[in-house]
This record gives C-alpha cells, sequence and structure tokens, in this order.
C-alpha cells in the first residue's frame, strides 16, 4: 500500500522528502499539479457543465502562480477529431518533463540505484511528445493519447510521466529514509529547523492524549520535514490508500489538506473543529488513477491563523487528538446503523470523540455482536434479534444505551477489565434502559398533566377574575390555551408510537398517558369556553369556582402520584403507599367534582326569581361545568390505569 500516491495526487509529494531534496520535491509538485490541470482540462472539455475546483490556491503554494492553470482549464474544448484544445498544452507537456529532470538529478547525485533507468525511461518520453523543440511550446492541441501517456498510472502499458513520477518519488522516499536521524516527540523528522521542534510536539502531545484508543489497530505514525518556508507534518492515520492528513504550518498559520474516501467522514472530520476557528473550503471530489482502485475520493482543506505560538500548539494539538477517531469510523458508523439510523449513528460517533472516547474499543469488542449478546442474555423476548433498538427504546434511548456502550467498551478496555466484566456491564445498561422507557412513559404524564394544571389555573383564574373579560384577554387565553394543547399532542405521538409498535415498550403507562392527554383537551375546552362566554357574576358563581378549583388540586394530586410511581419503580414501600395515597386522592377530588358540578347545575336551572335568564349565560356556564367535570374524570380514569399498573408490578 503507497499513502505518497495520495499525496501526489494532492501536489503535496514533496512534504514527505527531507530538505535537502527540497528542489526535487517542489518539481514533483508541480509536475503533478500540472498533470492535475491536463486531467481537470479534458474533464472539463467533456462536461462543460460541470464545475470545476479552483487550482489557484495549489498553484500558489506549488509556486505556479503565473502558470495559467485556470486558465487552461477554462479554456478547454472538445475536438470534433478527438483530443483537446487547451491553450498552453504543449507548454505545460514541455513543463512536465523539466519537472521530471529535476526529480531525477538528486538521485543520480546520491548514487541511488537505477538513476539510469530512469534517465532513459525520460528520455523515451521527451522523444514520444517530440520535447526539447521550441514549436512543441505552441501548441494547444492535446490528444488523448498524450493524455494518457502523461497521466495514466496504469502498468503494464507504455511508460508514462505519471509512472515515471511515482517510481523517481519512491526512490526519493528511500533516499530520505537513509538521511534520517532525529526523532522528535516520537515524530521522524526529516531535516527539521530547531524552530520546528516546539511545533512537533505539540501535535504530537495531541496525538498522545488519545493514542491508546486505538487498541493495536496499526497507523499514527508520524513524519515532519521541512519544504522551504514550510514545516509539513504527515499522519498516515490508518491503512487506507486514499485517507491522508497532512499540516503545513508557516510562521504563526496553518493549513491541514485533507483526503478521504467517505464523504461522511470527511465532513464529520470537520465538525470536530467547529469551535477551533479553522476556515475549511467545500468538499471537493477527485479522481486519481492508482489510488482507492480509480474511485473517487473527497479531499478539503483547513487554514488556521493563530494569534501566537500558544494559540497555534493548541490548534496542532487538537489535529493530533482527533486523528485517532476517524481509524475504522465507516465500519463503526454502519455497525452503529445495526440499531439507529444515520444520523443518530453519527452524532454518537461525534460525542464519543469530544468525549474522549471513540469507538476502537467498541469494535475491538465485537460491535455489533457485544450488543446482540446483551439482547440475547438481557433482553429476550422483549427485542427480536437484530431488531433496530430505536424501534424499542425510542431513538433518544436507543442513542443513549449505545452512548454508554461506547464508553463502557473504551473505559474497560483501557482500564484492563476483562471481556466477560465489561460485557455483563453492557447487559445491565440494557437493562436499566428498558426500565428507563417506561420512565419516559410516566415523564410524559408528569408534562401532560403539568399542562394540565395551567390549563385548570388559567380557568380557576377566570372564574375568580372579572365577570366581564376584555377582548384582548380572551383573545389571549383562547390563544394560550390552544398552544398547550398542541404542545401536549405532540408530546405523546412519540410515546404512543412506541408503546403500540411491533416491539411496544412502556405500554403498560399508555393508559395513564392517554387520560391524561384528554384531561387536557378537555380543559382546553373549558378555556375555550371561559373566553368566549360573558358569565353573569351570580350565575351558578361558587360551586362553579369551586368546580375549577377541585380540578386544579386533582391535577396535583395526580402529578403527586406518578412521580411517586416513578420513583417506586425500584419496589420501595414507601414510594408505593405515597403512590397509592395520591392515587385516593384524585379519585375522592372527582368525586367531589361530580358533587359540584351537580350544584352548578341546580343553580344554573334554578336561577333567583329576579335574575332575568340569560339563555346564553346558561348554555355556557353547564357547558363550561361539563368541560370541567369531564376533565376530572380523565383525571380519575388516568389515576386509576396508574393504580393497575402498579399494583401489577407488585404481583408476584
Amino acid at each position: 500500500m503507497e499513502k505518497t500516491l495520495i499525496v501526489e495526487a494532492l501536489g503535496e509529494g514533496g512534504l514527505l522528502l527531507p530538505a535537502r531534496l527540497e528542489h526535487a520535491l517542489a518539481a514533483n509538485d508541480r509536475a503533478k499539479l500540472r498533470m492535475t490541470a491536463l486531467q481537470d482540462a479534458a474533464a472539463r472539455a467533456r462536461s462543460p457543465a460541470s464545475p470545476v475546483r479552483p487550482l489557484d490556491a495549489e498553484a500558489h503554494a506549488a509556486g505556479l502562480s503565473g502558470d495559467g492553470l485556470d486558465a487552461a482549464i477554462a479554456s478547454a474544448r472538445l475536438l470534433d477529431g478527438g483530443g483537446y484544445q487547451v491553450a498552453g498544452a504543449g507548454r505545460l507537456m514541455q513543463a512536465i518533463l523539466d519537472d521530471i529532470a529535476a526529480m531525477a538529478d538528486p538521485l543520480e547525485a546520491a548514487g541511488e540505484a537505477g538513476a539510469d533507468a530512469f534517465a532513459a525511461r525520460l528520455a523515451a518520453l521527451r522523444t514520444a511528445f517530440g520535447a526539447g523543440t521550441d514549436d512543441i511550446l505552441s501548441v494547444d492541441i492535446l490528444s488523448e493519447a498524450d493524455l494518457v501517456r502523461l497521466t495514466s498510472a496504469r502498468r503494464g502499458g507504455a511508460d508514462s510521466a505519471h509512472l515515471l513520477v511515482m517510481d523517481l518519488h519512491k526512490a526519493l522516499n528511500r533516499v530520505s529514509a537513509a538521511l534520517s536521524a532525529e526523532t522528535v516527540a516520537g515524530a521522524r523528522t526529516l531535516g527539521i529547523a530547531e524552530d520546528d521542534k516546539p511545533r512537533i510536539a505539540a501535535f504530537m502531545a495531541g496525538l498522545a492524549e488519545t493514542r491508546g484508543l486505538i487498541f493495536g489497530h496499526p497507523g499514527l505514525d508520524t513524519t515532519a520535514s521541512r519544504s522551504g518556508a514550510r514545516l509539513v507534518i504527515q499522519n498516515d492515520i490508518g491503512t487506507t490508500d486514499a485517507h491522508v492528513i497532512i499540516i503545513a504550518v508557516e510562521g504563526l498559520g496553518a493549513t491541514v489538506t485533507y483526503t478521504d474516501v467517505h464523504r461522511s467522514r470527511a465532513k464529520f472530520f470537520i465538525s470536530l473543529f467547529s469551535d477551533a476557528g479553522a476556515e475549511w473550503t467545500p468538499l471537493a471530489e477527485r479522481t486519481a488513477a492508482g489510488i482507492a482502485g480509480g474511485a473517487a475520493f473527497h479531499l478539503v482543506t483547513g487554514r488556521f491563523t493563530a494569534k501566537d505560538a500558544e494559540a497555534l500548539d493548541g490548534f496542532l494539538a487538537a489535529v493530533g487528538r482527533n486523528i485517532v477517531f476517524l481509524i475504522d469510523w465507516n465500519k463503526a458508523r454502519k455497525a452503529l446503523q445495526t440499531f439507529v439510523d444515520k444520523p443518530t449513528a453519527i452524532a454518537l460517533l461525534r460525542t464519543a470523540a469530544r468525549g474522549a472516547i471513540g469507538h476502537r474499543g467498541f469494535l475491538e469488542m465485537g460491535g455489533p455482536e457485544l450488543v446482540f449478546d446483551a439482547v440475547r442474555r438481557s433482553a429476550e423476548g422483549r427485542v427480536p434479534y437484530g431488531a433496530r433498538l430505536d424501534r424499542v427504546l425510542g431513538r433518544e434511548g436507543a442513542a443513549r444505551f449505545l452512548a454508554e456502550v461506547l464508553r463502557l467498551a473504551s473505559e474497560g478496555l483501557a482500564a484492563g477489565r476483562s471481556a466477560r466484566l465489561i460485557r455483563d456491564e453492557v447487559r445491565a445498561e440494557l437493562a436499566r434502559s428498558f426500565g428507563s422507557v417506561e420512565e419516559e412513559m410516566l415523564a410524559v404524564v408528569l408534562r401532560q398533566l403539568g399542562i394540565a394544571r395551567m390549563l385548570a389555573g388559567e380557568v380557576a383564574g377566570v372564574l375568580d377574575g372579572p365577570a366581564d373579560l376584555s377582548d384582548a384577554a380572551r383573545d389571549g387565553l383562547r390563544s394560550r390555551a390552544k398552544r398547550l394543547e398542541e404542545k401536549a399532542d405532540r408530546q405523546i405521538i412519540g410515546a404512543r408510537e412506541r408503546a403500540s409498535g411491533p416491539f411496544g415498550q412502556g405500554g403498560r403507562f399508555l393508559p395513564v398517558a392517554d387520560a391524561a392527554e384528554q384531561a387536557v383537551d378537555a380543559f382546553e375546552e373549558a378555556a375555550f369556553l371561559a373566553s368566549a362566554a360573558r358569565l353573569k357574576p351570580g350565575l351558578a358563581g361558587p360551586p362553579l369556582r369551586d368546580l375549577a378549583a377541585g380540578a386544579v388540586v386533582c391535577c396535583s394530586d395526580l402529578v403527586r402520584a406518578v412521580a411517586a410511581a416513578s420513583e417506586g419503580s425500584a419496589g420501595r414501600r414507601e414510594d408505593v403507599t405515597d403512590t397509592l395515597e395520591a392515587i385516593d386522592a384524585v379519585t375522592e377530588g372527582e368525586r367531589r367534582a361530580d358533587a359540584a358540578h351537580r350544584r352548578v347545575q341546580e343553580a344554573t336551572l334554578a336561577p333567583a326569581a329576579n335574575d332575568p335568564i340569560d339563555a346564553g349565560a346558561l348554555v355556557a356556564t353547564l357547558e363550561l361545568a361539563r368541560a370541567i367535570e369531564g376533565a376530572t374524570d380523565e383525571l380519575a380514569r388516568a389515576a386509576l390505569a396508574l393504580r393497575a399498573s402498579v399494583l401489577e408490578e407488585m404481583a408476584p
């Protein structure tokens, strides 16, 4: 596996070589960038509407600002007879061959075996292209055969400039390896300056913070070299051809060049630096022969400018710290997607990275099999083998469980705990997760009751206030009540789906939640009637106020019951007793509400003789009382459903 292929494809081959080979490496950069320009020009000619990534920044870095690469790409046209019309094509071809010659020179000086063979191959290419004369400099036509002879990396056929550049680069690497004699904080260095060492040490310190999370996986070897004014740090990340990270440091600026065959992982990498102050280019899709089987890979560049050396070192440490979280990232994502959807899986990996937990421990422990084992041993019969956990525990519940699995695996392996103990901890966590699903259902009930209590309080407040509300007060009450009722509807939809699905959980408390939601609906209707009616002060005033006040108390008592039931899930007798006592208070409150409702009916239907009957007020009062009493009925139904669930749980 040749990691250098991707570096060459980026036009950054010189970043892996010592300073004494700087001229040869700079020539390599220029040759690769010029070949890239010709490839991009051909692609533009074939698909004029396709977007083309500008090469101006890379051209500037390679010293080719005046070479007109972007102009050559923009000018490309497909010829009717085959081939391409590209402004300055001959000049670019000649320059590429000159760059190859510059790469070969240091090898001959170093006595590298094969230098003569390289010279012969270069001479053959010059002859094939008709190079070495002024005529080629004015050529604007690039044939398909010449393009292949320049840029192909396929062996077994005719030699190409690209193949020669790759072979020369390998030879230069051999020379540089022989020249390397210093290691800085674990990084192999090539011709660095003394001032480079603190920057290298900062990067390696970050790398060391998380290196242990690799858990035996190969990778993370680091090389640092000086290329002109730049210190360049390269880390091999893992074993994938097109997975490379290069950090170039110049002054107080750092440029991170990152390539990846997985677009999702590249976006993930960028997200790890959302708070670092770096500016990232859009992801660009590239291809290069000999890399990733010819498939596309993605390239992104981040630029960071520090206010001082300390800030620069902090950024370099952050880059080093996060590299381990890229290794086997796609494998971990797919493993997590066995149980949750893709966005949740990526969010889990991001949280694990930011928490310095990572995912390699999870994979070392078997990945999905670690979870399947817990399901078989702790949830048999409750979860079908291989079922998505978000259908069982809900999206949030499944995410919390899997986050704990990542943590338990990583921290367990780091602490030297046995695989058996880690598996047992995961099983225990899954068992707790099933309990938490029911707690979540009760939490939904509490939120429903909170809304019911607010609405009941609004209605009671109207009945205790002025007899004739202003139009603004009526509109406000009606609007608030509607918003609260809609909020309650949204809260319970997810709970119903989880409880009613094929792997429903928390279903034993669903009747409680349903009844609480019905109570909210009834209180919303009461609020609407209170906002719409012009109630007379003397018409059933005291009993109606008693009914509304009693409904508020019923809500509070049921909140007490549900809260105690939530605490009593562990089976504590005092909590169960508190639950049953509060339930009894709710049912007693519902009976008092019935009595108050009858008193309202009596007072409304038998008004004082000197009080003229207002049919609208009479109907509004009766309907308002009916809605409030109906809400207390639903509260009592919820209380009795809760009582049945609690007693069922206590049964042997």
